[in-house]
């Protein structure tokens, strides 16, 4: 199978025209090859750019096999959460379905709705990000209902983890403001602790969490790294952070290890 690559520019040549029309010319592909698509979706033109591949092989007459998405754009907007709002998962979904593949991967996704809402769709768990936690009897913190429904393959995929505390989170959706609490602080006293979610955006949940105990480590572990804040404020309060590379991103920090998102 042959192997088209968006993110790193592998098979295939990306135009950018000065009005900011994408373009791509696919290298390399011949009638009738079958051929797997990677393409974390980041941004606007990474979807214009996917959907101009699709268009691409369909003129080639090549074979849709496979597509990759390591981070999908609007995972997080699955529902509505204000009169008036765009579904914006919904519509990302429907660009993706436009695009045909006969098999679509994504890599730890938010909710099970993008696994509703995309056609042929295969969600891969964070089993291997779990997996690189080190420290000995650490204790888990879920820091909200999204992630409670994981935990328990966590214990699984790693023995360093033995104790679990959990978060009571509330945002207003009109103003941004979180309000968390954690429900066992002590717990955590003195502890190797860590916290695994599958999004940080600006971190504002994971700090907030980090205020309210005293371990003796944290480690903070998440599928996909957006870090909008950077980390000034992360190294504070973090003496790890565990990432994969499906935001395909540098991330300046010492306290930062990015491994390979495993699809």
């Amino acid at each position: 199978m042959k192997i088209i690559n968006l993110n790193t520019a592998h098979g295939i040549q990306l135009v950018m025209f000065p009005d900011r029309q994408p373009h791509v010319n696919i290298q390399g592909i011949e009638e009738g090859d079958a051929v797997k698509v990677i393409c974390s979706l980041t941004s606007s033109d990474k979807v214009l750019q996917l959907l101009q591949t699709a268009n691409a092989l369909d003129n080639l007459f090549a074979k849709k096999k496979v597509l990759v998405i390591p981070y999908l754009m609007a995972a997080r907007f699955d529902r509505l959460m204000q009169h008036g709002d765009s579904i914006d998962l919904k519509v990302i979904a429907q660009l993706i379905n436009s695009c045909g593949f006969e098999k679509v991967f994504l890599f730890d996704v938010h909710s099970d709705v993008a696994t509703m809402l995309i056609n042929n769709t295969v969600n891969i768990t964070n089993q291997q990000m779990v997996q690189q936690y080190q420290q000995p009897n650490a204790v888990l913190i879920c820091p909200d209902a999204g992630a409670a429904k994981k935990v328990s393959k966590y214990f699984d995929w790693n023995s360093n983890i033995k104790d679990i505390v959990y978060c009571s989170k509330n945002r207003n959706l009109a103003t941004g403001k979180l309000t968390l609490e954690v429900l066992e602080p002590e717990e955590c006293t003195n502890r190797n602790c860590v916290i695994i979610d599958d999004i940080c955006d600006g971190g504002a949940t994971f700090l907030a969490i980090a205020e309210k105990i005293k371990p003796a480590h944290l480690t903070l572990i998440v599928s996909h790294g957006i870090f909008s804040k950077g980390f000034t404020a992360l190294e504070e309060k973090f003496n790890e952070i565990i990432v994969s590379d499906s935001y395909c991103k540098e991330y300046e920090s010492n306290i930062v290890k990015k491994v390979a998102a495993v699809i």
